[in-house]
């Protein structure tokens, strides 16, 4: 099973602290039956370097792969969770934040006041000025936000992918919206998220019994998505690394 967002990497977000969290992370990981997990770091584009966080990430992931030597049943894949800012389809920088050198791109609206036409163009740039697909991040957070709506038209009009957190069911309003979503087969993937052994754990598992209890017959879709992108990513991953 594949994790496609998560933050287990020491020290570089507000994910684990150490290296010995990212390996109770990793051990979670395992008892739910994951196998492979992208550390989609925090990129904050108005105070990060890319070189620097590039070079960042790779020692995180490094440090975790050393402590945990052979006993690492997990594979470890690079990514970034890209918080959106204004013309990012023209920034041909973003290509190496994207998961693990693949075509596709996680991104985080957080923080915007409304999602309106612009941020709408912008997602759809992404895809048709750097050929690369968009993926956004815990979709249910926005439902509170203007233009929701909006935005739930281009995902289902193929402008762009998207997750939900396997923490959707803390959250009546987000589990309203997690299962409108999923009824209408909307969702493409489910991830963990996971920030913390104990406070933001992995919930995966847990989440996919929530899941089929909606509809049994989304979710296997969205198992099939997934297992068909970690089949890529692997593929992906061993042609770059040997």
């Amino acid at each position: 099973m594949l994790d496609m967002h998560s933050h287990i990497l020491p020290g570089v977000d507000d994910g684990a602290k150490t290296v010995d969290e990212s390996l109770q992370l990793l051990l979670q990981m395992q008892s739910q039956g994951i196998s492979v997990a992208v550390a989609t770091v925090h990129f904050y584009p108005a105070s990060v370097v890319l070189e620097e966080f590039l070079n960042r990430r790779e020692t995180a992931i490094g440090s975790v792969k050393k402590a945990a030597g052979a006993n690492l049943k997990v594979k470890i894949l690079p990514g970034a969770e890209v918080l959106y800012f204004s013309g990012i389809g023209k920034f041909a920088g973003i290509k190496e934040l994207t998961i693990a050198g693949s075509k596709y791109l996680l991104l985080e609206l957080l923080g915007l006041k409304r999602i309106d036409d612009k941020v709408i163009n912008d997602i759809i740039s992404i895809k048709e000025e750097l050929g690369l697909v968009p993926i956004i991040a815990h979709i249910e957070r926005y439902c509170r936000y203007k233009g929701y709506k909006k935005l739930i038209s281009a995902i289902s009009e193929g402008k762009a992918l998207c997750q939900v957190n396997a923490t959707f069911m803390g959250d009546r309003t987000q589990s309203r919206a997690v299962s409108k979503l999923l009824k209408a087969g909307l969702i493409d993937f489910v991830a963990s998220d996971c920030h913390s052994p104990v406070n933001r754990p992995v919930k995966l598992a847990e989440a996919y019994v929530a899941l089929r209890e909606i509809s049994s017959e989304e979710t296997s879709k969205i198992i099939e998505k997934t297992e068909k992108l970690e089949k890529e990513l692997m593929s992906l991953d061993e042609k770059q690394n040997g």
